[in-house]
C-alpha cells in the first residue's frame, strides 16, 4: 500500500512536458527581451538612471545597477504612465485616467512590500503572461491535437509584436482574462465568464466587446433561440457583468477622479465618452473612434504625404496580421471568429491624430489572439517553422530597438 501511495503522490505532483515547455520558453523570452533592451538602451539612454549609471562594467551599488540594466530600459510610453499611476495615483486631467485600473492596482500591493514600482509592474505582467500562455495552449488543444496546440503557442510568441507581453504593459493580463472569458463561456460556466469579462474591462476598454462572443456562446447553448436565451435570466445576468465592469470604472472616474464627462447626445457619442477619457489627449494628440475605412484612409494618406517609421511599421505589421486572419478564419470556432472580427473592426476604427495615426494598431490587433489557434492547425513544415521563428525573432529585436529608442509607439 505504501508503494502505491508514493506512486500516486508522485503522479499528482508531476507536471506535464507541455507545461515545462511553456515555462521554459517563457523564461527564455523573459531573459532575452531584458538583455536586448538593456543593450539597446546604451545607444540612447533616456531616463536619469540610464544616464548616470553605465551598463558596463557592472558597478556598485548593485541594486542601482540591476535596476538600470533590467528595469530602466522599459520605462517608455505606456510603461511610464503606469509607473506614474502606481506612484502618484489617478489625477483628473493629467492623462492618467485614460488607463484602466486593474493592472496598476494589482502591482500596487507589491510596492507596499518595498518592491520597486516598475519591478512590481513587470512582475504582474510577466506572471500574467505565463498564466496566459499555459491557458492558451490548453484552449488550442480543445480544437486541435497537442502538437498543433504547441505550434499555435510557438506562432503566437514569435509574432514580432508579442514582445509587448514582457514589457510593463497590460496586454498579458488582458489576454489572460479574455482567454478565461472565452473558455468559460464555451464551457457554459457563465458566471465565471462574466466575472473574467468584467475584470478584462477593468484592464482595457476592449474588454467591453467580450459581450459579443459571450452572447454568441449563450445563443448557441440555447439552441440558437433568442427567446429561450432571454428566459434564462441567470445566464443573461452573467453577461451583464461585463458592461457593469465598464460602468464601475466610469463611475470611479466621475466620482473619485473627476475625469468622466458623459455625453448623452447620441448612443455613439455616449459609448465614445465612456470608452475614452477626456484627458486621453494628454497621452496622444487626439483619439477619435470613426468608421474603419475613414481611419484607414486618413492613415494611408498620411503615409503617402508624410511617411514616417511609426506609421510604416504599423501598416506593414497590421497588413500581415490581417493576412493571418484570412488564413486562420476557416479553422476558427464561431465565437472566436466573432471575437476576432470585433477586435479587428474596433482596432481599425481607432484614429489617434494626424501626428501618429493608428498609434499602437499592431498591439491592438494582437489582442485577437485566437487567430493563432487557427494558424496552428495548418501543416507547418520544418522549413516554414524555421522561417517564422527566425523572422519573428528578428522582427521582435527590431521592434524592441525602436521601442527602447522611442522611435516607435507600440
Amino acid at each position: 500500500m505504501n508503494g502505491v501511495t508514493v506512486t500516486t503522490s508522485r503522479r499528482a505532483l508531476a507536471v506535464s512536458p507541455s507545461v515545462w515547455g511553456v515555462v521554459t520558453i517563457w523564461v527564455i523570452f523573459r531573459a532575452w527581451t531584458s538583455l536586448w533592451a538593456a543593450l539597446v538602451s546604451t545607444l540612447r539612454p533616456l531616463t536619469a538612471l540610464e544616464q548616470s549609471v553605465a551598463l558596463w562594467p557592472p558597478s556598485a551599488p548593485w541594486g542601482w545597477w540591476l535596476q538600470r540594466a533590467l528595469l530602466a530600459p522599459w520605462e517608455r510610453w505606456d510603461g511610464a504612465w503606469y509607473l506614474r499611476i502606481i506612484t502618484e495615483g489617478y489625477q483628473c486631467g493629467n492623462g492618467t485616467d485614460a488607463f484602466h485600473p486593474l493592472y496598476p492596482g494589482l502591482a500596487w500591493p507589491l510596492t507596499r512590500l518595498g518592491i520597486d514600482p516598475l519591478l512590481s509592474l513587470m512582475i504582474v505582467g510577466s506572471l500574467a503572461t505565463l498564466a496566459f500562455l499555459l491557458l492558451f495552449e490548453r484552449m488550442a488543444g480543445l480544437d486541435s491535437t497537442p502538437a498543433q496546440a504547441q505550434t499555435a503557442s510557438h506562432l503566437l510568441l514569435f509574432f514580432p509584436v508579442a514582445f509587448i507581453l514582457f514589457a510593463p504593459y497590460n496586454e498579458g493580463l488582458f489576454l489572460l482574462l479574455s482567454a478565461l472569458t472565452l473558455l468559460w463561456a464555451r464551457q457554459h460556466r457563465w458566471w465565471r465568464a462574466g466575472i473574467a469579462g468584467a475584470l478584462a474591462v477593468l484592464t482595457r476598454p476592449q474588454g467591453l466587446f467580450l459581450v459579443f462572443p459571450f452572447a454568441w456562446e449563450l445563443w448557441e447553448a440555447h439552441e440558437r433561440d433568442v427567446r429561450l436565451a432571454l428566459r434564462d435570466w441567470r445566464c443573461c445576468s452573467a453577461l451583464g457583468l461585463i458592461p457593469i465592469g465598464m460602468g464601475l470604472w466610469v463611475l470611479y472616474r466621475a466620482l473619485v477622479v473627476g475625469g468622466a464627462q458623459l455625453n448623452f447626445n447620441s448612443p455613439y457619442v455616449l459609448v465614445y465618452s465612456m470608452l475614452i477619457s477626456p484627458s486621453a489627449g494628454k497621452v496622444g494628440a487626439s483619439h477619435v473612434v470613426t468608421w474603419p475605412w475613414n481611419a484607414l484612409q486618413l492613415a494611408l494618406v498620411h503615409l503617402w504625404v508624410k511617411p514616417d517609421w511609426d506609421l510604416a511599421v504599423n501598416v506593414m505589421l497590421s497588413a500581415a496580421f490581417v493576412g493571418l486572419v484570412l488564413v486562420a478564419w476557416p479553422r476558427l470556432r464561431a465565437s472566436y471568429r466573432v471575437y476576432v472580427l470585433v477586435m479587428l473592426l474596433v482596432s481599425f476604427s481607432y484614429h489617434t491624430g494626424t501626428g501618429h495615426p493608428y498609434m499602437g494598431l499592431p498591439r491592438h490587433l494582437f489582442l485577437a489572439f485566437p487567430v493563432f489557434i487557427g494558424l496552428g492547425k495548418i501543416g507547418w513544415c520544418s522549413r516554414c517553422r524555421l522561417l517564422w521563428t527566425g523572422g519573428g525573432f528578428a522582427g521582435s529585436c527590431f521592434l524592441i530597438l525602436l521601442y527602447v529608442l522611442k522611435a516607435w509607439v507600440p
